[in-house]
C-alpha cells in the first residue's frame, strides 16, 4: 500500500524529499479531483493532506473519512503550520455524526 500526500507545492517538495509520493495542487477543483482519484486507486492505502487543503474542499473529505475503511485520510498541518483554533478531526466526526 502506498501513502501519497496532497498539499501545496512547498508541503509537497518536503515530503518528496523523504520518498514519499505527492500531489501538489493548487486550488480546490485541482484538489478535488485528486481525492476522487486517489480515493478509487486500490493501491493508496493512505491519503495526507493538508489541512488548508481540506477544508476547501471539507465536504468530499468528511465523505472519505465516513465512507470505506480504505484509503485512510489523515488532515497533516502544511509549511505554514496548523491552522488556529481548528476543530480536532474527531470533533468534527462526531458533531457529523449528530452525538
Amino acid at each position: 500500500m502506498r501513502i501519497v500526500v496532497i498539499a501545496d507545492p512547498r508541503t509537497c517538495l518536503a515530503f518528496s524529499l523523504g520518498g514519499i509520493d505527492t500531489r501538489p495542487v493548487d486550488g480546490p477543483e485541482e484538489a478535488a479531483m485528486m481525492l476522487k482519484s486517489l480515493q478509487v486507486d486500490k493501491e493508496v492505502g493512505l491519503i495526507l493532506i493538508t489541512e488548508r487543503i481540506a477544508d476547501t474542499i471539507r465536504e468530499q473529505v468528511d465523505q472519505v473519512v465516513l465512507g470505506s475503511p480504505l484509503p485512510l485520510l489523515l488532515e497533516i498541518p502544511d509549511t505554514r503550520g496548523p491552522v488556529p483554533d481548528r476543530k480536532s478531526t474527531k470533533e468534527r466526526m462526531i458533531a457529523l455524526m449528530g452525538r
